[in-house]
């Protein structure tokens, strides 16, 4: 068994193989799909910044849904909740 150089990631089977985790990290240009041009970003945008801006934002609206979700009473149901505060807005940012 080799030791993996990522101590938060484990991959298991062949969906992401380490080695292509050892590619994205590096910055592996030929890496397919890794490029600004795969994320269809203007050109004056760079990866990293879109990154953390999606980041930021799925991190404040998680918050917002958790604080949301705690001030509900006993026998209150989610379902609407979980889909306007957290899930539409989830998948709107992931296009």
């Amino acid at each position: 068994m080799s030791r993996s150089p990522f101590t938060a990631v484990r991959t298991e089977g062949g969906l992401l193989p380490q080695e292509i985790l050892q590619r994205a990290a590096a910055g592996d240009p030929d890496l397919p799909g890794s490029g600004q041009a795969a994320y269809h970003l203007p050109a004056h945008e760079r990866l990293g910044e879109s990154i953390n801006r999606s980041w930021n934002r799925l991190r404040g609206l998680w918050t917002a849904f958790q604080d949301a979700a705690g001030e509900r009473t006993e026998g209150d149901r989610l379902t609407g909740l979980t889909r306007e505060r957290w899930l539409l807005p989830l998948f709107q940012e992931l296009g």
